[in-house]
């Protein structure tokens, strides 16, 4: 709320409220899908916070928070839940951006912001999130097969050369030919949506 005065004499308010994105419903919906908790860190009055917490369906409101405090309640969070992500936009989110285990700032968000995140989106979709998280899943689900597939066919090499029954050429496709197939491997990435 913005009071107005005229010379001293209060003349009225102006009430202005944040709207809603519109793919944040589906995206918060996609990241509790995920097992995740979602929780909102605002500077907001609590009535208002509490209203868009409600109609997004996010978990958890910290509302009327200073940039500090922000930060004072992500760690509060962290040491209820685990590591979390912050994402923010803002100059005065810029600390816990900083803070967080993982901090995005929103590709339309303020320089100091997108300086102290540690991931930024380049677009201010808030379904970029969930996408993102699904991405980077998925990512290290084929880094860990790349990992065990690589280490296992080394070691049955290692083995067979250790008994008498592996070539040359068995050594060079355990190192070089295992490196092109988790290469080949990896590429799946690409089509992945």
């Amino acid at each position: 709320s913005v009071l107005v005065a005229d010379n001293g004499l209060y003349m009225g308010q102006l009430l202005i409220n944040d709207t809603l994105k519109e793919d944040a419903k589906e995206a918060i919906a996609s990241l509790k899908a995920q097992g995740l908790v979602t929780a909102m860190l605002t500077g907001d009055a609590q009535k208002e916070a509490q209203a868009v917490a409600k109609e997004a369906g996010i978990d958890e409101v910290r509302a009327q928070l200073l940039p500090q405090d922000k930060l004072s309640e992500l760690n509060m969070l962290r040491n209820k839940y685990g590591p979390v992500m912050f994402v923010g936009d803002g100059i005065n989110d810029a600390p816990v951006l900083a803070g967080a285990d993982a901090g995005a700032a929103m590709g339309s968000g303020a320089d100091a912001a997108v300086e102290a995140a540690d991931v930024g989106f380049m677009q201010s979709r808030v379904s970029a999130v969930p996408a993102a998280l699904h991405l980077s899943r998925e990512t290290m689900k084929i880094a860990m097969e790349n990992v065990v597939f690589a280490l296992g066919v080394k070691g049955v090499v290692m083995i067979a050369g250790f008994a008498g029954y592996a070539s040359m050429w068995a050594a060079v496709f355990a190192d070089s030919g295992v490196a092109a197939l988790c290469v080949l491997n990896s590429v799946r990435m690409l089509y992945k949506k």
